[in-house]
């Protein structure tokens, strides 16, 4: 009798945390989400922007989000699919620089909740703390230099700032897969790519802009390792 309580027990858990989808087909979405990075990345360099380079974009973060939803991580599909929005608006041309912000924003302010969640369950690593610090001071160095520059961007680029900020502290706190910690500050590294060529107008190429490469692979990067890392989270704590 216990045997059988056992194996309905093991059955039902299975039930709650199992994919969606078969476990082959994680491998596929994300192998699938990296070409159409791919795409994006030399599609950006030869046309001159606007809708369907935007949809282009947004692609690959899409099938990211799926892989999650798929795998029962709907609160990172949920931040997966608002970078979609930011990636969007920011596509465009002109860009909609005030809405990819609030995107984004809105997407950090989830993943920031992820990363509460699991330290509130699980506790926190004491050598994030060494992280924290270190982006404390990187965050007050990059609003004294991008100051000049933020203009009428100043109050979404300064709170922009500050979520990241949060966003990646967090990170660094979880005990889980490194992929956490490693996506977070990667996202940090194109954003503040993105803000230097915007605020500062460096890293701006003629040619080939390999500014823009960089800010592109950094944060698809970043993108992959938040969903393959927190997901990998979310199947430890269910094992």
């Amino acid at each position: 009798m216990s045997e059988q309580g056992d194996e309905f027990s093991s059955a039902n858990r299975y039930r709650e945390t199992g994919p969606l989808i078969p476990e082959w087909t994680g491998p596929a979405y994300l192998g699938v989400a990296v070409f159409a990075a791919l795409v994006f990345l030399v599609l950006d360099q030869v046309t001159a922007g606007g809708g369907q380079i935007a949809l282009v974009k947004v692609s690959g973060i899409i099938l990211l989000a799926m892989y999650a939803a798929f795998r029962k991580a709907f609160v990172l599909a949920l931040a997966l699919l608002l970078s979609a929005g930011g990636d969007f608006a920011l596509a465009l041309n002109p860009p909609a620089m005030q809405a990819g912000i609030g995107f984004f924003g809105v997407a950090h302010l989830v993943y920031l909740a992820i990363f509460t969640g699991f330290i509130i369950k699980n506790g926190w690593r004491r050598d994030g703390l060494v992280l924290a610090a270190a982006l404390l001071a990187f965050g007050i160095a990059m609003f004294v230099w991008l100051r000049p520059g933020m203009g009428e961007l100043f109050v979404p680029a300064s709170a922009y700032l500050g979520i990241i900020l949060l966003m990646v502290i967090a990170a660094g706190l979880v005990r889980g897969p490194r992929l956490i910690v490693a996506g977070a500050l990667l996202f940090l590294i194109s954003d503040s790519l993105i803000a230097a060529r915007l605020f500062r107008e460096v890293l701006v190429f003629d040619g080939l802009d390999w500014g823009g490469v960089a800010v592109w692979i950094t944060y698809f990067a970043a993108q992959f390792c938040l969903a393959v890392g927190i997901v990998r989270r979310k199947q430890e704590a269910a094992g």
